[in-house]
């Protein structure tokens, strides 16, 4: 088993960039993040991993070209699947380049890890990780930062691997002494925030055979090809499930000052965003 690490943090999509507008950054989003992590990084928790979503960048390409669906004949794959699938990578590294940018100038010695060649999955299921080559990084003393991308699938040809697929794979491994997901909005809610009646949930309990209390309704969006806030919240529950509450996730808003409190500490106060708890039979 690779050794622990203190935090991996998931910088949201549509906390970093504007997901309706193509390839636009927010770009005092990523200040407050490179500034987040270098407050982790200075706090002497410097095990830690970064994994960015992709948001508006790669997601209209990869909904065009169907990248996420691949095809049915395998190898033998269209010039327009595989050219999706570049213009999908081309456009997730741009910001994937900008994330890296903003955490060097933060003196955080940052390195970005594809996960594109070393990760591969079969029929969307991961069957391939390039977890030996984060250990390596982090053991060196760098901050490993993946993204959501491409990878290469050998029932499919490909599909799209998300952030937080990555991130349940990582705390698997990795056994972090917390999972933080930064978001655009303040936590989970009992259905879509924009919805009327939507409750902040502090807490979500989740059982030995993975299922949660309350029950949630969540929405994506036409061009989020990773399942959007369901799919966050299925990683989560898969982590807090499998460690059996050994790793805690928490959720909450990047632009907040419980962000900070759920990196350093791993607490969160009433109100501040969502945790997830396990709960024995």
């Amino acid at each position: 088993m690779a050794a622990a690490v203190d935090c991996i943090v998931k910088l949201g999509g549509g906390a970093l960039t504007h997901k309706k507008q193509l390839e636009t950054p927010k770009l005092e989003a990523l200040r407050r993040a490179a500034a987040l992590v270098g407050k982790l990084y200075g706090a002497g928790e410097r095990r830690c991993i970064v994994v960015h979503g992709a948001g508006s960048f790669g997601h209209f390409q990869a909904k065009q070209h169907n990248v996420a669906s691949g095809t049915s004949e395998g190898s033998a794959a269209s010039l327009s699947l595989r050219q999706g699938l570049c213009l999908t990578r081309l456009s997730v590294t741009k910001l994937n380049h900008l994330v890296i940018e903003h955490l060097v100038s933060c003196g955080i010695p940052a390195v970005g890890i594809s996960t594109f060649g070393t990760w591969k999955t079969a029929s969307k299921n991961v069957t391939q990780d390039g977890i030996d080559a984060v250990k390596e990084a982090l053991d060196a003393g760098y901050v490993p930062v993946l993204h959501g991308d491409c990878a290469l699938d050998s029932e499919q040809h490909c599909c799209v691997l998300s952030g937080d697929t990555i991130i349940e794979v990582l705390a698997k491994k990795f056994s972090p002494r917390r999972v933080v997901f930064l978001t655009d909005v303040n936590g989970i809610f009992s259905c879509p925030p924009d919805t009327p009646g939507a409750k902040l949930l502090d807490h979500i309990i989740i059982h030995p055979n993975g299922t949660m209390e309350p029950h949630i309704l969540t929405s994506v969006l036409p061009h989020d090809t990773t399942g959007g806030i369901s799919m966050k919240l299925q990683a989560s529950i898969h982590i807090v499930s499998q460690s059996r509450g050994d790793v805690p996730v928490l959720i909450c808003k990047l632009d907040s000052d419980a962000a900070e409190r759920a990196c350093l500490t791993g607490e969160l106060m009433e109100g501040e965003g969502t945790k997830l708890f396990f709960k024995e039979a």
